[in-house]
């Protein structure tokens, strides 16, 4: 089997099988459909596959010696269902069913006419896939597929063997007898032979343990021991497999490239203080946990949410190795996901340093670099020549590899869609394609594809496709690693009086220690005078993100201007600060975590033209763009690339965002400052010559495009820095934004920043996303607000309140419209005879809106005349608004969804029911309800564990709404509500307070206040027809209603 053709084995399987075994694929069942009688000869050499193949795979490629192992593997997988059938004891069953030799042929070949059953079990086994391992799922799943394939071969050879002749000959006993055997009992057992003769193969052939995640016996342990530091073992154990060859003199040059990254340091040095130590590549990476799934079209690979469901593995080395060695990495490709700075580079750097050049050929393509309209072969191509300085072509190179497999790493999908802004929907279906193709060359390669989770499903998967995502560090990983940068520095800071940053530090910063790059940021500010350590826990998040971005632009100008007096540093690092505020506004007003370098420039020169003009660099390289200026120090901003017709393009992202964010409420609470000390320097005594007008040009072009409500962490940065405002000043930001905010509807003249345009909006959007930015940031800054603090001059606020709030509703995306609501808490009330709202800062704990106070909606304060006359006349009145036909017909014409919401919920009560909606009863004591408020209140009740005064309670508020609510000429609707409502009194009366029951009695002979106007004799008429006799006789008589008695 793993010798080639003509090995001994595989002719006697060959011979065995009608000569299935070599025209079947590797991990095929046609090979098996002439096994059935020739179990017997299929165990003995089933053995000898087992015992013998050692010596005859050492000279195999790595491709050829996994194709082997996989067909060896479908053998054992057949071998143990006729060995357990072999056995079985049934006397004179099993051993009658030996078969011809023309038996034999037509079950392999299906080819006889007069045996319908044969042919069908010939089928059966040709069509099925015999389960093959794969290192992406658990052996306990392996062996649950395995056990399914059992039961449907199980049932092939019963409908098989029901067509013999031998089957009419036996007793129904006996028939029971076999068939239980088959169905049940055969299957359990084959899988347990399954298991002896796999873990056999696994012990002789180690990868095969890692294609069933089946890693728990000595011979595996001992080629894995250790799997720390950065895939070393993972390197050390395939070279134990590889095959004993030397590379080409060519290829082994390319692996040395690859290998010299591993003794690099992680930063250039330009990067760190003086006397810092940075640690090499190959011992500062850690195999991070992972989870790994196939994707199927309609899976949602690019959102976090779904990945939840995947389990968490920590053994990556074990899984690349598996996968590597495995038959099916040819078929597809393996994406790999992560966030930014989670390690996805690195990661195909270390993969490629690692793989024996023996058994592996290695092609890593920067994307970034690559010609983003060549197809892949051609981007490959280019990769080898930068990485060697040598032109050759793809089918050439796989030559030069004699045997040793494929592999293309492509580094980068993310950067090629950013950079390029061009669509790449079919690009992993195109690598699936490539892969395919180079199968049926004879070339199979491995293809593996890096890109950040976010973008993923910008690309269609390819068949077959595997998608594994980085996790973020767990505590150990984060311990190990810190242990390394400590034990990597000791003397450095042992010479400058440091303390080492020990984990229970770092870890406080849980959502920065757990991605690589930033734990690596974390490391190099604390190694700054310990500023991390030093650093007060009591402070918030956004102080820390702060102090961060303050030292590593601090340290930027000391590189750039180390001869700067104090004060014109301080200033330096203020303008390095508010630049990548600008990039941070950049990427937020676009609604994108990255920006590209046309649109920032464009940006920086309309914004901040002075201080942004392009200069040219020394020596003879290209003038550098405003972009390149402001961001070429900082290593945690990162950087696309791609190369399109020749061009190179560039984008740039934070590789946290939030970073991002921080930056975006810095530089707003920062002009939000330099207004207020303007406004009160214009507005002092001295100098109030005329009324101040607030300037607010330049926070209107940064807040009249997105609200801040978009980004959640935004709004808690800007709460954050405002809060920490001294009171005076606080009040003075409160003022200005109060000002802004009821201005901020006219029209505007000022157009120094008219060029600042990150994206086309309508006419309207501006002024209404200016205007919600400015709410939140006035109630960030006061804690509470109120609608006559928002609209002063308007006497009742609601009218204005709502325009406002519709306008915001209507020109604001989606989830900043829900932010905004997420963030705002409104309370209603009164201020006197006036509705009034009040505005704060919604907390974890905000308690749901209460009931609805209609008296409220309709603006009817406790002094309104019909309220007052309710008063007087008996404690009751009742209204009704807009029917409930209009309601619905003005839903309609808006379209919005949520009002469609409650027009569906409400549909069934149209047409006779419509003024039930909008007919309203108002007893004095509790809010107003609606009819149908009362008749959906009762029916819940009556179905709900409430208790007997609860239930009263409702069947009240129907009584009432029955006999007063409904308008004179509403004869039908009142019939129908009545008719309702007595039904259910009928039902439920033994059920409620008997005093009550008599009170209701009465009011239902009396029919009401009105019996003229209000049809109560009707309502008396109905209820004699409806309520039960003993109801009646309890509480009527002939002298009128109050005079019986129940039992």
């Amino acid at each position: 089997m793993l010798g080639g053709r003509e090995d001994a084995t595989v002719a006697a399987l060959d011979r065995l099988t009608g000569g299935l075994l070599l025209a079947s694929t590797a991990t095929g069942a046609g090979f098996a459909a002439g096994l059935f009688d020739v179990r017997g000869e299929l165990s003995r050499l089933g053995a000898v596959l087992v015992h013998g193949l050692g010596t005859r795979a050492r000279g195999l490629s790595r491709f050829e010696r996994g194709e082997r192992l996989a067909a060896a593997h479908a053998v054992v997988v057949l071998s143990a269902y006729f060995e357990v059938l072999a056995e079985a004891q049934l006397t004179g069953t099993v051993r009658d069913l030996e078969l011809s030799r023309a038996e034999q042929a037509a079950l392999a070949t299906g080819e006889r006419t007069d045996s319908r059953r044969l042919r069908a079990l010939a089928d059966a086994l040709l069509r099925s896939d015999v389960p093959m391992p794969s290192p992406h799922r658990s052996y306990e799943e392996t062996l649950t597929t395995l056990g399914g394939f059992y039961r449907r071969l199980s049932g092939e050879v019963t409908r098989f063997v029901t067509g013999l002749a031998l089957w009419d000959e036996l007793d129904e006993t006996r028939r029971d007898r076999l068939e239980q055997m088959l169905s049940e009992g055969l299957p359990g057992r084959a899988c347990t032979r399954y298991e002896e003769l796999f873990r056999q193969l696994a012990l002789d052939f180690p990868e095969v343990a890692f294609w069933a995640n089946l890693v728990d016996h000595q011979a595996t342990r001992t080629q894995l021991r250790s799997l720390r530091a950065g895939l070393d073992e993972l390197g050390r154990a395939l070279s134990e497999l590889a095959a004993p060859r030397t590379p080409d003199p060519w290829l082994a040059g390319l692996a040395r490239a690859h290998a010299a990254v591993l003794d690099r340091p992680i930063l250039t040095s330009r990067d760190v203080l003086d006397g810092l130590s940075l640690p090499a590549l190959a011992a500062a990476y850690v195999s991070p946990d992972f989870r790994v799934a196939e994707v199927g079209p309609a899976d949602r690979f690019a959102e976090e949410e779904w990945w939840v469901e995947q389990r968490v593995r920590e053994d990556l080395d074990h899984f690349l190795l598996g996968h590597l060695t495995s038959p099916r990495a040819v078929r597809a490709p393996l994406v790999v996901l992560g966030q930014p700075g989670s390690g996805k580079s690195v990661f195909t750097h270390v993969l490629a340093a690692r793989l024996p050049p023996a058994d592996f050929l290695v092609v890593r393509v920067e994307l970034r670099d690559a010609a983003a309209e060549a197809d892949l072969q051609t981007q490959i191509e280019q990769a080898v020549r930068s990485a060697t300085g040598e032109a050759v072509t793809w089918p050439e190179l796989v030559r030069r590899g004699a045997g040793a497999l494929p592999v293309v790493l492509l580094d980068g999908f993310d950067e090629l869609l950013q950079a390029t802004g061009a669509g790449q929907s079919d690009y992993l279906q195109k690598v699936g394609d490539f892969q395919r193709r180079e199968a049926a060359q004879g070339r199979p390669a491995v293809v593996v594809v890096t890109s950040r989770t976010a973008v993923a499903d910008r690309a269609r998967p390819a068949e077959d496709m595997l998608a594994l995502c980085l996790e973020p560090f767990s505590d150990a990983q984060v311990t190990w690693w810190l242990r390394m940068w400590n034990a990597t520095n000791a003397t450095g800071f042992a010479a400058r009086g440091l303390r080492p940053l020990e984990p229970e530090v770092a870890l406080r910063y849980p959502a920065l220690a757990s991605q690589p790059l930033l734990l690596l940021m974390l490391a190099l500010y604390d190694a700054d005078g310990n500023a991390l350590q030093r650093r007060d826990a009591s402070l918030g998040e956004g102080e820390l993100y702060e102090q961060l971005l303050t030292s590593f632009a601090a340290r930027e100008v000391r590189k750039t201007a180390a001869g700067l007096a104090e004060e014109e540093r301080d200033a330096a690092v203020e303008r390095q600060l508010d630049q990548l505020s600008l990039v941070a506004f950049a990427m937020f007003n676009r609604g994108r975590q990255w920006i590209g370098v046309a649109e920032l420039d464009a940006d920086l020169s309309a914004l901040a033209p002075d201080a942004h003009r392009a200069r040219a660099a020394p020596g003879l390289r290209a003038t550098l763009c405003a972009a390149d200026i402001v961001l070429g120090q900082f290593y945690f901003v990162h950087e696309s690339r791609a190369n399109r017709d020749g061009l190179r393009l560039r984008t740039y992202e934070f590789l946290h965002a939030t970073f991002g964010e921080y930056l975006v409420a810095r530089l707003v609470t920062k002009e939000l400052e330099d207004l207020q000390d303007l406004t009160a320097a214009s507005s002092s005594p001295a100098r109030r010559t005329r009324p101040a007008v607030i300037d607010d040009a330049y926070l209107h072009a940064l807040l009249s495009f997105m609200p801040l409500t978009t980004r959640s962490t935004v709004v808690s940065f800007a709460c954050e820095r405002l809060r920490a405002l001294p009171e005076p000043r606080r009040h003075g930001v409160r003022e200005v934004l109060l000002d802004l905010f009821r201005h901020a509807g006219q029209a505007r003249h000022d157009t120094r920043y008219g060029d600042y345009v990150p994206s086309r909006l309508p006419v309207t959007a501006g002024p209404a996303r200016y205007s919600v930015n400015l709410l939140v940031l006035a109630v960030a800054t006061a804690g509470r607000l109120t609608g006559s603090q928002l609209f002063p001059q308007e006497h009742d606020v609601i009218p204005a309140w709502r325009a406002a709030a519709l306008l915001w509703r209507s020109q604001c995306p989606e989830e900043a419209w829900e932010g905004l609501v997420a963030t705002l808490a409104l309370e209603r009330g009164w201020d006197g005879d006036r509705r009034e709202i009040r505005l704060a800062l919604r907390s974890d704990s905000e308690p749901v809106p209460g009931p609805l106070d209609t008296h409220w909606t309709y603006d009817r304060n406790a002094d309104n005349h019909f309220r007052q006359s309710a008063r007087r006349d008996g404690g009751w009145f009742s209204w009704i608004s807009h029917p409930n036909l209009w309601l619905r017909i003005q839903s309609h014409f808006l379209c919005d969804v949520l009002d469609d919401v409650f027009a569906h919920g409400l549909e069934p009560l149209a047409g006779p029911w419509d003024t039930a909606v909008t007919t309203f009863y108002d007893n004095g004591d509790e809010l107003p309800v609606s009819a149908v408020h009362a008749m959906i209140t009762l029916w819940l009740r009556v179905d709900q564990d409430c208790t007997q005064r609860e239930l009263t309670t409702a069947f009240d508020t129907c009584l009432q709404t029955a006999l007063n609510s409904f308008a004179p000429n509403d004869r039908e609707t009142r019939r129908r509500f009545r008719l309702m409502f007595l039904r259910r009194l009928a039902a439920d009366w033994p059920r409620l307070e008997p005093e009550w029951v008599e009170r209701a009695m009465r009011s239902i002979h009396d029919g009401g206040k009105d019996t003229t106007v209000d049809d109560g004799s009707l309502f008396r008429d109905v209820a004699d027809e409806v309520l039960p006799a003993v109801l009646k006789a309890a509480h009527w008589t002939d002298e009128g209603a109050g005079g019986g008695r129940v039992d």
